[in-house]
């Protein structure tokens, strides 16, 4: 392109591209191939050129006065849809001219990390809008089913389950915030689950490190039954059991983590609830997983410490909250035939729940053998 200009450039070169043609002192230098460390320092040389050829330097406002006031509508529709600057600006004029129009509107700039972010997002994501609770929830989640990483600038959260109940709750969690994907795989006790995954802003960076148990000791009481209520949602348990012809309720959390069900043990007594502690040593071939481990059980089967329990604990998971409102209905040394009818009532919720796992696994198994995937040991195939 450089052509018949050579370098040192001529006045009436300089004029006609400065002063006619309106090109910037960074294209002059593209236009003359100047080859320097960097493209600024080319820039520079191109200004000291037309100060020392006596050509004035353009008014620096005379970019901002030559746009249309409908291109500036534009360039707010696009930044606002997630165009970056440079983007919006192409080859016309330069991403200052629109950051300089965009603040002229009073549009919220974006600073640069977010920009970038955006600008390769298929998707939009959203700042966590929640309050303390919500959050202090989220981390007693955190601590047991939802795991999290950092992927690139988003943060990850995923879950893998056989539960439409802890699905829904995972999409009801983080649906407002980003797009949810779905991946089948396979499972080592069911044949089948779902993997649950969700890119997320840096507003939840909260989520990557466990808060410690000192941390977590000095939580206030309803920080400490929101953290109680998002663990219990991921690793606790109803259940009835039949003791000597009576149906009882009774409330587990199970966990691998000592030091984790100890602080569980030492909030449920300082909230006025009995509990007992236990360890299961698990065999060593678990349908697939293999090697020594126990399991630690937190157990409460006291009926009123169980009602008391389940009122304080603003849990989610609606398999849990369905079990929870009939043990709530239940009376205390009720009559057979209420105990009876409860027993009932409970065969029935239970078999509701297995036939909704079995299904949501059955679409997990279906989905593997659509996408070619039925036969194999492992895989993933993604739906979103």
């Amino acid at each position: 392109m450089a052509g018949s200009l050579a370098w040192p450039p001529r006045r009436e070169d300089l004029e006609r591209l400065y002063l006619v043609e309106h090109l910037s002192a960074a294209k002059i230098a593209r236009i003359y191939e100047l080859k320097y460390k960097t493209p600024k320092v080319a820039e520079s040389v191109v200004l000291y050129q037309l100060k020392k050829n006596g050509i004035p330097r353009r008014d620096s406002a005379d970019h901002i006065r030559k746009v249309a006031s409908q291109t500036v509508d534009e360039w707010v529709t696009r930044y606002q849809a997630g165009e970056s600057l440079k983007q919006i600006a192409g080859d016309a004029v330069s991403p200052v001219t629109v950051w300089l129009h965009l603040r002229k509107r009073g549009v919220q700039l974006r600073d640069k990390v977010d920009a970038q972010i955006q600008a390769v997002s298929k998707y939009e994501r959203g700042t966590f809008k929640g309050n303390r609770l919500d959050r202090v929830y989220l981390l007693g989640l955190r601590y047991g089913d939802l795991d999290v990483v950092r992927h690139g600038r988003a943060i990850r959260v995923r879950v893998s389950t056989t539960r439409p109940a802890m699905a829904k709750l995972f999409e009801s969690l983080f649906a407002p915030y980003g797009h949810v994907a779905r991946y089948p795989r396979t499972a080592a006790f069911t044949g089948y689950e779902w993997n649950l995954e969700c890119d997320l802003n840096r507003s939840f960076e909260f989520l990557l490190p466990k808060p410690s148990i000192a941390e977590l000791e000095r939580l206030p009481r309803q920080d400490t039954l929101a953290f109680l209520a998002g663990l219990f949602d991921a690793e606790g348990s109803v259940l009835l059991h039949n003791k000597r012809g009576r149906y009882n309720p009774e409330v587990t959390f199970s966990n691998t983590e000592e030091e984790l069900l100890q602080y569980v043990s030492r909030c449920l007594t300082r909230l006025g609830v009995h509990c007992k502690f236990g360890w299961q040593v698990q065999p060593i071939d678990r349908g697939g997983i293999t090697g020594p481990s126990r399991l630690g059980h937190l157990n409460v089967w006291r009926f009123h410490d169980v009602q008391h329990f389940l009122r304080m604990l603003p849990i989610r998971h609606a398999d849990r909250v369905g079990k929870s409102h009939l043990v709530l209905q239940a009376r205390y040394r009720s009559s057979r035939a209420e105990n009876l009818k409860l027993a009932a009532m409970w065969a029935q919720l239970t078999e509701d729940i297995k036939r909704s796992r079995d299904a949501y696994v059955e679409t997990a198994h279906q989905a593997m053998l659509d996408s070619g995937h039925g036969q194999a040991q492992s895989g993933l195939a993604c739906f979103r």
